[in-house]
């Protein structure tokens, strides 16, 4: 027998409940940005919730499908495909650095992630939506606001979900023995 790594019930259903309350997050409060016609959101709280609480590969699924799904039913079907790989990527980091860390380890993933979402809507802006630099430049500010938000609100939030709830800490993609 090998070990290998495969989902189990629960982490399938933890999944579906992240992408959910990621897409919750986004859709319920949107704060149009002008210069890009995209929009401010509380879905980043989270998205560094996902991945500080269960870890980079929910994250991962959590940030970037739970984004994705509230562009579509928001009517901005056509930022998803750039959404779910930018919001997919910084729950993915996020929680390959910060899961299982104390504040400072979560703060230092918050920031490596924050970065990352943020360097990759503005390549996306630029390069493949066409935008210009000056517009891609022109929401910087606002995902920078957003991305702050999101550490202020989840990093206390995953906290105190721990010391509620410390088995929070053992649903993950975790390990299974497989036939090999």
């Amino acid at each position: 027998m090998t070990q290998g790594k495969r989902p189990n019930a629960q982490t399938i259903a933890v999944t579906a409940v992240m992408i959910a309350v990621v897409a919750v997050l986004t859709f319920a409060v949107q704060i149009p940005i002008p210069a890009t016609g995209g929009y401010i959101h509380f879905g980043d709280v989270g998205v560094f919730f996902t991945a500080f609480a269960f870890g980079p590969i929910i994250g991962l699924f959590g940030g970037g499908v739970g984004c994705a799904i509230a562009d579509i039913l928001s009517g901005y079907a056509s930022w998803a495909p750039l959404t779910l790989v930018a919001h997919g990527l910084q729950g993915w980091i996020a929680g390959y650095f910060g899961k299982g860390k104390g504040p400072v380890g979560m703060i230092v993933a918050w920031a490596v992630g924050s970065i990352v979402l943020i360097a990759g809507y503005f390549l996306g802006e630029w390069f493949i939506y066409g935008l210009g630099y000056a517009n891609a430049l022109a929401e910087v500010g606002p995902n920078f606001v957003q991305e702050v938000v999101g550490g202020l609100v989840g990093i206390p939030l995953v906290l105190a979900i721990r010391r509620a709830y410390p088995p929070i800490e053992r649903i993950s993609l975790g390990r299974v023995w497989e036939e090999g």
